[in-house]
């Protein structure tokens, strides 16, 4: 009995003996670091772009509609016709309008004929005033004459009487003399009435004149009444004429000649004709909502279409609304294109990739280097700390599905696990030697449909 617990005795100490050195060996063989391929975040961030449909529009179009009614007398184009701006496209027969043009020009002549008569009359007045004015000088220097010859008269009539009263003349001599005083004084009162209706006639000539001046100054009025409606029967009859409001094609013609064509005016609905500048066109597109945000104006943009394959032109965002479409949640969007070999038509249409973002501040690492599934903007990664795997938290921003743009967490200069299958956190590891590291994946940009 002794025996045989001594020889169990043994055998456990052997087993436990044989436990405590594999225990030794597997913690020195889990201490020998594993071979992992790394890689170094690359400089730049991910290409953020909208690729859209797009179409192709005329950077300028007008429909030229009649504004006077009359029979389209004249049609200078066609479809496809190239024209420059200012150019006679069609002519409208409208005889009134001509007619109407005809009789305002005879009223100007005619109103411009009154003022002349006029201005005579006022020419005729003056002439008048003058004279009378001169004429109440005259009076009054008469006044003035006869004054001093009633004067001459009184004296000399004073000293006769008082020589008659002293019998030194007999009185039949102051008696003449006494006449020819009373002759005096008769004439100075009939100068001094001269001078008033004299004076009297001076206004009445000043009045004629203001009057005449008046006269001028309404047929001058008249004039201008007269050369308005002139103006405006002439305009008419310009608008008799169609023509082209810039360079451009002739996209639409609705009318042959000999057609009735209703003004706008007068409720016409169908252009007579349509021109479009199309050497500058304009692509429009849509930008959803989600990258709305990071359109500006002047973003790079890449247009291709369906009707040119192999080819892209290039251009830049030119304008846009500033405000969503509440239906489609998309931003109205115009991209300018210089078209100088017309080979851009209006109506065709493709994709129209706006670059939204092309960041260089951040850097990417391919897609194959996160552990497990990113949440809320952040991820984790496996980094070489110390000769070991440390589980490290990143920030991610966009994901094109190849690389994956890295906001914060790690710096460019970090060695980045991409055998995130073999390693825990902790792990032992040493890069793989150069030669062996992978190719860097070609990043690509971000488009969203």
């Amino acid at each position: 009995m002794g025996l045989a617990v001594a020889w169990w005795g043994l055998v456990g100490r052997r087993a436990e003996a044989r436990k405590t050195i594999a225990d030794s060996n597997a913690e020195t063989k889990s201490a020998e670091p594993i071979t992992v391929r790394v890689v170094r975040p690359s400089p730049g961030g991910i290409r953020r772009t909208s690729a859209q449909i797009g179409s192709v529009q005329p950077f300028q179009e007008a429909d030229l509609f009649a504004k006077v009614s009359g029979y389209l007398s004249k049609l200078y184009v066609d479809y496809g016709d190239h024209v420059k701006a200012g150019q006679i496209l069609a002519e409208i027969d409208d005889p009134e309008d001509v007619e109407e043009a005809n009789r305002t020009a005879a009223d100007v002549a005619q109103a411009e004929a009154v003022v002349v008569q006029a201005q005579a009359l006022v020419d005729s007045a003056q002439a008048d005033r003058s004279a009378f004015a001169t004429a109440v000088e005259q009076a009054e220097a008469e006044v003035e004459r006869y004054a001093s010859m009633r004067n001459y008269h009184e004296k000399k009539y004073a000293r006769y009487r008082d020589l008659v009263a002293r019998q030194a003349i007999p009185q039949q001599i102051a008696d003449e003399e006494e006449e020819g005083y009373e002759s005096a004084m008769a004439s100075e009162t009939a100068s001094r009435k001269a001078v008033l209706n004299a004076k009297a006639q001076l206004e009445a000539a000043v009045a004629r004149v203001k009057k005449a001046e008046a006269d001028v100054v309404v047929a001058r009025a008249a004039v201008q009444v007269a050369r308005a409606k002139h103006a405006r029967a002439q305009t008419f009859v310009a608008y008799m004429k169609i023509s082209s409001p810039y360079d451009g094609v002739v996209t639409r013609r609705n009318y042959f000649p000999g057609a009735f064509i209703r003004s706008a005016a007068e409720g016409g609905t169908i252009p007579l004709l349509t021109v479009a500048r199309i050497d500058k066109v304009r692509v429009v597109t849509q930008i959803p909502d989600r990258d709305v945000p990071y359109a500006d104006v002047g973003d790079e943009a890449d247009v291709t279409l369906d009707a040119i394959p192999g080819r892209v032109f290039k251009g830049a965002v030119s304008r846009f609304a500033n405000s969503e479409d509440p239906t489609s949640r998309t931003m109205y969007t115009e991209i300018d294109l210089p078209n100088p070999d017309l080979e851009l038509r209006p109506g065709m249409y493709g994709v129209a990739t706006v670059i939204l973002d092309q960041s260089t501040k951040t850097f990417t690492i391919p897609a194959s280097a996160l552990v497990g599934e990113s949440h809320g903007g952040k991820g984790d990664v496996f980094a070489i700390k110390d000769g070991v795997a440390k589980k490290t938290r990143v920030e991610i921003g966009a994901d094109d599905g190849l690389r994956i743009e890295i906001l914060s967490g790690i710096t460019s200069d970090d060695q980045v696990i991409l055998d995130v299958g073999s390693v825990a956190d902790g792990t032992p590891v040493q890069p793989a030697p150069e030669q062996s590291r992978p190719a860097k994946e070609t990043p690509k940009p971000v488009h969203h449909e």
